[in-house]
């Protein structure tokens, strides 16, 4: 199973995955979602650690990450929505 923490803040947002989804077709959304967030991330003054297994993600907050942020949430339930013993997704709000 992957969990995931995201993590909402007054100073930015961050994402945490470790594990491995059940199956491959999960494994794969949740890597596009985290790949293209790291992407957002490199291009605009945020980190990244990509690693097998494990990935993190800091958006310092500005608009345009808090669009980056909503629709990388919004996909990762999505999925968790469909393989519930696949993903466990994780919302902590500390505004």
């Amino acid at each position: 199973m992957t969990r995931i923490r995201c993590r909402i803040s007054r100073d930015g947002y961050s994402v945490v995955s470790v594990g491995h989804a059940g199956s491959k077709q999960t494994c794969t959304a949740i890597s596009a979602i985290i790949g293209a967030l790291a992407g957002y991330a490199d291009n605009n003054s945020g980190r990244f650690t990509l690693g097998k297994g494990e990935a993190m993600v800091f958006l310092p907050k500005t608009e345009g990450a808090d669009g980056a942020m909503d629709m990388a949430v919004i996909g990762l339930l999505q999925i968790q929505k469909q393989a519930p013993d696949d993903l466990n997704v994780e919302i902590i709000s500390e505004e």
